[in-house]
């Protein structure tokens, strides 16, 4: 019998579609988050980590994570996947606020 190297239709696919991964759920603070991996061919943009304070660059592999309860996801964050796994001994010597500069 030939080998078989196509999906079968009933099989289930990972992630939403090319560069994500699955979302997942995470406590932290009392508070659930909402976690997506984006992959490095999915970034085009640059953020600022608010474990570090530093650039997160739109090629890198990272996190964004925000509230569950924000269904609009409005209060999205991009971390450094390191910072966010080490948040609770993580943050960044200045707190900037929501309207302060970004760079």
């Amino acid at each position: 019998m030939p080998r078989q190297n196509r999906r079968r239709a009933d099989e289930p696919r990972s992630g939403n579609g090319p560069g994500l991964a699955a979302q997942r759920s995470e406590s932290w603070r009392g508070e659930e988050y909402t976690v997506r991996s984006v992959t490095a061919a999915r970034g085009e943009k640059s953020y600022r980590c608010p474990g570090c304070d530093q650039i997160v660059q739109g090629s890198v592999p990272h996190v964004v994570a925000w509230p569950t309860y924000d269904s609009e996801a409005s209060d999205r964050r991009h971390w450094h996947t390191t910072c966010w796994t080490a948040r609770d001994r993580r943050a960044p010597g200045i707190q900037r606020s929501r309207s302060a500069p970004r760079f």
